[in-house]
């Protein structure tokens, strides 16, 4: 697989969306607001089903009711990799889907 540098991943999550880096932690962090907890729970189980496809589980968390924040990183790694990268244009390509 390999560990992506800095700069590839700066520049490959710039394509995908305002994604954040964490350099210290050495993973991608997204933070999206949905009208409610429902819909809410229904774009992480949508997500999951999608991490489960291609076997790479990011974190996900609901805070308050409404707001998700997910977190994915290569473990096995050390950091991020293609298929961090995947997970977050899966996220971006479902969160299309709502307003």
């Amino acid at each position: 697989m390999g560990l992506l540098k800095e700069d590839e991943i700066a520049s490959r999550t710039r394509m995908i969306g305002p994604w954040d880096y964490d350099s210290e932690e050495k993973m991608l962090v997204r933070e999206t607001t949905f009208k409610d907890f429902k819909e809410a729970i229904e774009f992480i189980n949508k997500l999951a089903e999608v991490a489960e496809k291609i076997n790479h589980h990011p974190d996900m968390t609901v805070c308050e009711y409404n707001r998700v924040i997910v977190a994915t990183t290569t473990h096995d790694e050390g950091g991020i990799t293609d298929n961090d990268i995947r997970i977050a244009q899966e996220f971006e390509s479902i969160l299309e889907t709502y307003d």
